[in-house]
């Protein structure tokens, strides 16, 4: 069975303020650029495909991304702006294409930091595999496993995921495919994290 690899392009978010001690976390969703964007583009040159057929400037869909994101995180944490990258097709080399700032980099939650913690959600994608994004140290709590219901006028997960399922959703699951369906809400604790906090 051929393994189903990131990319083909890839927006990336390094996220920093973890402390005690200090840590960072990276974000990565598999995207779709428009065309071949030369090393060193301006994100305001370069097309993101849509699930809905329409594209969107690598700067909007970067900050759109964060801007739902970023609730999940506590106000002291930020992302160090973003970068787009290009796989080697069929293999997990990657080339950098370009980088940017956010409009808002801080987190929007006034929730405190779960240290250790994990969300994994997951998402059916049309072609039968699972898109999955997994967040780190949110302001989520819980050991807990539910099915997330899509709701445009939700908070958090169920939010998220109505963007994802939506037309103006960017995010690719590895199978190249856009996801349709929602799965799961799963949530628990990191082993790795906890090992690098609290030994």
């Amino acid at each position: 069975m051929a393994e189903n690899l990131p990319g083909p392009y890839e927006i990336e978010y390094e996220l920093q303020g973890w402390t005690s001690p200090a840590r960072q976390h990276v974000l990565r969703f598999s995207v779709a650029a428009v065309g071949s964007p030369a090393p060193g583009a301006l994100p305001t040159t370069i097309d993101i495909q849509k699930t809905g057929g329409a594209t969107a400037k690598l700067n909007v869909v970067a900050n759109q991304i964060w801007g739902y994101i970023r609730t999940f995180y506590n106000t002291s944490i930020s992302a160090v702006g973003y970068q787009l990258w290009k796989y080697v097709p069929g293999t997990l080399a990657k080339d950098f294409v370009s980088t940017g700032s956010l409009t808002t980099p801080a987190g929007g939650s006034a929730g405190g930091i779960t240290a250790a913690h994990q969300c994994t959600m997951t998402f059916r994608s049309a072609n039968g595999g699972i898109m999955k994004v997994v967040l780190l140290e949110t302001s989520l709590t819980g050991d807990t496993r539910t099915t997330i219901i899509p709701n445009s006028g939700g908070t958090l997960v169920p939010l998220f995921a109505s963007y994802v399922l939506s037309a103006d959703n960017v995010l690719l699951a590895r199978d190249d495919a856009y996801p349709v369906a929602a799965l799961r809400d799963s949530r628990g604790q990191n082993e790795r994290i906890w090992r690098e906090i609290f030994r």
